[in-house]
């Protein structure tokens, strides 16, 4: 299957929130359409509660001439990203969504190569990628890359303790994201929740070793991957994976003592084990 014949068609999903940088945004939305070698079909916009005029400004100047591409959808409340996400998925009318976030980058290759990808291989319910992590320009140097398995079991054991799957970068068939019941609010988890579900309902995930994404780390990425409210979510993630079969008792307890070591250790120390230990 090449681009040209491709089948099927494909929406971009993206949530933007009153703090977002209007410069960020810029970049996000020209990565996901003027510098893409293939354009998606459909852009679907959430705004997650009121913005500042300074956002608009961007994406009404964005959405010029492109209206029956781009669609807003905006939110009267700020309802978080789980709540943004499931609003917008349901109005992508894309067979496959992709994921972008408001502040990252999209390789200009990305969704050529993602395309060519789910078109050859139809039994892949959610398709990722490895991320390129930066913090000043995407063209930095020494860029640490996030990279997970390949393969649906190395996924599935991945997945057992750690997320398995680089939201940003994904590609997800929509009829297999609402087969699972769709994205779920759970506080800084939304994708893992997402992730354990799909396996949970018999999908298939994949990855690709190609770093489509550029994903920005300044501002405390680090010590925010951390938080303690990832506590709350990590025992809802066992109570899941204990419910499917995922992992066993055992396997629960050393999960949550090892995310509440985490969670205690100095941001000092989470970005070095970042840069050494947990990344390339």
């Amino acid at each position: 299957m090449t681009i040209d014949s491709r089948k099927y068609t494909y929406s971009v999903l993206m949530s933007v929130y009153k703090n977002d940088d209007p410069g960020f945004l810029k970049l996000a939305l020209e990565s996901i359409y003027e510098k893409q070698t293939v354009k998606p079909d459909e852009i679907v916009i959430v705004f997650d509660g009121p913005l500042n005029e300074s956002l608009y400004d961007v994406l009404n100047s964005f959405k010029k001439d492109k209206e029956s591409v781009v669609k807003y959808y905006p939110q009267e409340v700020n309802r978080g990203l789980g709540e943004a996400l499931k609003i917008g998925s349901e109005h992508c009318t894309g067979d496959y969504i992709f994921r972008m976030d408001s502040d990252d980058i999209s390789d200009p290759y990305r969704f050529e190569h993602q395309i060519l990808y789910v078109e050859n291989h139809p039994d892949i319910d959610v398709l990722g990628t490895d991320i390129a992590e930066f913090n000043e320009s995407p063209n930095e140097p020494d860029k640490r890359v996030r990279s997970c398995p390949e393969k649906h079991k190395d996924i599935v054991n991945m997945g057992k303790k750690r997320n398995p799957m680089n939201h940003v970068s994904v590609c997800l068939k929509k009829d297999a994201l609402f087969k699972c019941g769709g994205y779920q609010t759970l506080l800084l988890l939304e994708d893992y929740y997402l992730w354990l579900h799909m396996i949970g309902a018999g999908c298939k995930l994949a990855n690709i070793h190609e770093s489509l994404v550029y994903v920005r780390v300044g501002n405390g990425f680090d010590s925010k991957r951390g938080s303690k409210e990832r506590i709350i979510g990590w025992r809802v993630l066992q109570d899941y994976m204990l419910e499917i079969g995922m992992i066993n008792k055992k396997e629960a307890i050393l999960n949550m003592f090892s995310i509440n070591i985490f969670v205690k250790t100095p941001s000092w120390l989470k970005k070095y084990l970042y840069s050494k230990l947990l990344r390339k």
